[in-house]
């Protein structure tokens, strides 16, 4: 592969940059909607700043396989897309090819190099479900059994982490072309990059849209990105390629194509990598699993991003992840085995066990019938409020909930949410309510609640507190022994060591930066804290720990 951040060589000095040849460059692209595009995009951007350029379409390996109709895991960075780009490069066909960067394989053909890369679009997958197909209460909202579209291996480990019983297709042709399949009703739903329907500008008002996030769902590496490739030793072309790249973006692309060829290897494997930029980290997700069929190991971690090249120890996170050790695992909630933290463990070789250290009783209240909002920040609080709703027909109220998890709890009960939270930020969760919310909001809660949504609320003054349901500590809780102890609640944590102490060989993993803080509090100073409060990122945790 070549150097990481090659990139940065180029001579950023615009008003040096080549102002093109005695000829327009050729721009090298497939013949897809999507590939001219992104051909005709960055004939733009360099006509815009004085180059000339045209395009020469080549048809590509999977365009000739997409028409054989042949069943195929596309496994993104394969070379399917790209090498018939790259030979016509190497034979001085064409001076610059443009390509979906999460199309390229992670290694550079021998005599290429990567220029640019450009800024990033949506990097994330959208599901998109027929309206017949659509049940609010299940997991990614996919009626039982349906039978969902996709030829990528990573999309399908990931769904079938999530959603079991779903009957993955191999789908093949371009992006509108799969768009028709849907309403043509070959599937219930399909599984898109976002950013390929953005640029297309296709008309998605029939369907129902899942926004497919990390962390919950990770994408391909460099998904939404596009890359220009060039010949090594044209050194007008990198020059010209100066005003395609953006900077912040082509790091994150960068170290995200470096895990891809550390990781991978070569090997075919459902492999999702995802990088962002916060404050001073990068945060990197990666899901990975032994086959299209086989529920992915998860891992998070942040790099310092102060530093112009992050530092990356790929050896050590590959062996977290793919050396694991199962261990045993406590988890301070009434979960179910089929819920996705306990399934996921489980399947890796852990073994989990579970108990509430709270006992949760409903208290008396009159339902709010003038609110315009209610926000839920508990399942708890959607339990004890929701279930007396006898007619969901006629209720009109809209609902935000703090997090995708109560959001599924709103859902399973037959109800619309209107705005899920994301991330740990209470606050920032709280500023984001705060710019859509409007008329009076009513928040259904624990007599014990912090009440941090509402502290936060600035522009929202027309707001109440409803308390529903009472948590009470249980007692004679007996000392877990398991090795990693995970915390849910604050409470769970203050009850639990108000009475035991914990063992130096055990890990102790919290939900969020409150239960953290309550630890810390406990004298619990050792502290793995999910990246946000969802049983996806108490995966990553418990994968991170060696």
């Amino acid at each position: 592969m070549e150097s990481l951040f090659n990139i940065f060589t180029v001579n950023c000095n615009l008003s040096k940059m080549s102002k093109g040849k005695s000829i327009p460059i050729i721009i090298g692209t497939r013949g897809s909607e999507l590939a001219l595009w992104q051909a005709n995009f960055t004939k733009d951007v360099l006509q815009k700043n004085g180059v000339s350029a045209e395009l020469k379409i080549i048809k590509t390996k999977g365009d000739v396989t997409q028409q054989w109709n042949l069943s195929f895991d596309k496994i993104e960075g394969k070379g399917f897309f790209t090498k018939e780009l790259e030979d016509a490069l190497l034979a001085n066909e064409i001076d610059l090819a443009v390509h979906s960067c999460k199309d390229l394989p992670s290694e550079n053909a021998a005599g290429l190099t990567l220029a640019a890369f450009s800024k990033r679009a949506n990097p994330f997958d959208i599901l998109l479900i027929r309206k017949e197909s659509v049940d609010h209460s299940k997991v990614l909202k996919l009626k039982e059994g349906a039978t969902v579209g996709t030829s990528s291996s990573r999309r399908k480990a990931q769904l079938l982490a999530f959603r079991p019983d779903l009957d993955l297709v191999d789908m093949r042709g371009n992006v509108p072309g799969r768009v028709n399949k849907l309403r043509d009703k070959n599937y219930d739903a399909i599984v898109l990059a976002s950013a390929g329907l953005e640029r297309l500008k296709i008309d998605l008002e029939e369907f129902e849209k899942v926004e497919l996030k990390a962390p919950m769902f990770i994408p391909a590496a460099a998904q939404g990105v596009l890359a220009f490739q060039v010949r090594i030793e044209d050194k007008e072309m990198k020059n010209i390629c100066v005003v395609l790249n953006d900077l912040e973006d082509s790091i994150i692309t960068s170290v995200e194509r470096k895990i891809l060829n550390d990781f991978q290897g070569g090997c075919q494997v459902p492999l999702g990598i995802f990088s962002r930029k916060e404050n001073n980290e990068l945060h990197t997700w990666i899901s990975y699993a032994e086959a299209w069929n086989a529920i992915p190991k998860r891992i998070h971690f942040s790099l310092s991003s102060e530093e112009k090249i992050p530092k990356i120890n790929t050896e050590h996170i590959l062996n977290k992840i793919k050396n694991h050790h199962p261990k045993t695992v406590f988890i301070s909630s009434d979960i179910q085995n089929e819920d996705y933290l306990p399934k996921v463990l489980s399947a890796h070789g852990y073994k989990v066990f579970q108990e509430s250290f709270i006992d949760f009783k409903p208290v008396k209240f009159s339902i709010a019938l003038d609110a315009d909002w209610l926000f839920f920040s508990s399942k708890n609080g959607v339990k004890f409020f929701l279930e007396r709703i006898e007619d969901k027909n006629s209720f009109k109220t809209k609902i935000a909930a703090i997090n995708p998890g109560t959001a599924q709890a709103v859902f399973e009960r037959g109800f619309r949410v209107d705005f899920i939270g994301e991330g740990s930020d209470l606050q920032k969760i709280a500023l984001d309510f705060d710019e859509i919310a409007k008329g009076k909001i009513v928040f259904p809660q624990a007599k014990t609640s912090m009440q941090t949504i509402q502290k936060n609320l600035v522009k929202n003054q027309n707001k109440e507190t409803l308390v529903i349901y009472d948590n009470q500590p249980k007692q004679n809780i007996i000392k877990r022994e398991e090795d990693i102890l995970i915390f849910t609640s604050p409470m769970s944590a203050k009850v639990y060591f108000s009475m035991h102490t914990m063992k130096p060989s055990q890990t102790v993993i919290s939900i969020g930066k409150t239960t953290t803080n309550k630890l810390i509090k406990m004298g619990i100073n050792d502290v793995k804290t999910a990246y946000d409060p969802s049983m996806w990122c108490l995966v990553d945790e418990v994968f991170g720990i060696v």
